[in-house]
């Protein structure tokens, strides 16, 4: 039958595993953007995890005298 278009075979194109995964990086990703946006994620700085939560502080001014630093 020369002029008709071809049928696709069954079970050409994309897997199903891959369209999968990708549907849940998507949704990961969506939940993550929100978390960052909102404010649940928490704060993000150096030293978050430390005991304390203050992190590391700048470095002092040249020509200040640092306390505790003679």
């Amino acid at each position: 039958m020369a002029g008709h278009p071809r049928e696709p075979e069954p079970g050409t194109g994309v897997p199903r595993w891959v369209k999968i995964l990708g549907i849940v990086a998507l949704v990961l990703l969506v939940i993550f953007v929100i978390a960052q946006v909102t404010g649940v994620a928490g704060e993000h700085r150096p030293g978050r995890h430390l005991p304390g939560g203050h992190g590391i502080s700048a470095p002092p001014a040249i020509g200040r005298p640092v306390p505790g630093h003679w």
